[in-house]
């Protein structure tokens, strides 16, 4: 096995495939049981304490002293938080959760699939804690919109989109002032070709990155007028 990732690799491919199918199975297996509350509860706690227990694992693996760096090892990335909000969502189901999970899964952790910040192959664990953490973002995501059937309205558009930009403007505080680089609010550059390459010098492109993020956010609620309107 390679100890080198690439964008669009066969490795890349291969992965989304098993990543998508996995999360199509889920999803086909929850619908089957939805009529029966005590399987559908079993599926719930898994998805949860699986989202919690990834969290547990890339940090333990990232704060280990023979890896750690204060750059990149802290768990305070976007889709880091993504994992805890995403167990709060499926187990307690809290609208502010469910909101968060499906702008965050869908809006950025998306481009965590596309674009993966990552560097190392099957060959290394990185590879596997990596895709660990973001399948089950994927998982929650999927069985809160097919099996929770949540839709999202304007009042959570608006509530997510302030905590999103909040938090982004927290970190890049975080990272001027320690050169840093969480939730790519820093200076330094993915370790992948991905759309932030084109967003122009820093700091102005921290910037670009919050007027993007905002109009994906807005973009994904134009599905639900139709669907809102079909029902």
């Amino acid at each position: 096995m390679s100890e080198i990732f690439h964008v669009g690799s066969s490795t890349h491919l291969l992965t989304l495939l098993v990543c998508g199918l996995l999360g199509a199975a889920l999803t086909l297996w929850g619908k089957k049981f939805e009529n029966n509350a005590s399987v559908q509860r079993r599926f719930r706690l898994s998805i949860a304490i699986g989202c919690l227990g990834a969290w547990i694992v890339n940090s333990v693996f990232w704060l280990d002293p023979s890896r750690f760096s204060w750059t990149e090892s802290l768990p305070l990335h976007f889709c880091n938080l993504a994992n805890l909000v995403s167990a709060l969502a499926i187990w307690k189901k809290p609208r502010w959760a469910q909101s968060l999970l499906y702008f965050w899964a869908i809006g950025l952790s998306t481009w965590a699939f596309l674009t993966p910040s990552l560097a190392e192959g099957p060959a290394l664990s990185e590879f596997w804690v990596f895709w660990l953490y973001h399948i089950f973002i994927l998982f929650a995501v999927l069985w809160c919109l097919v099996i929770d059937r949540f839709q999202p309205t304007w009042k959570d558009f608006r509530l997510s989109l302030a905590i999103t930009l909040g938090y982004l403007a927290l970190l890049f505080i975080l990272d001027r002032i320690t050169g840093w680089n969480y939730g790519f609010a820093g200076e330094a550059m993915p370790l992948q070709p991905s759309p932030i390459d084109g967003l122009g010098p820093y700091p102005i492109r921290v910037l670009w990155l919050a007027m993007i993020g905002t109009t994906v956010f807005a973009l994904l609620m134009v599905p639900w007028r139709f669907i809102g309107k079909r029902s």
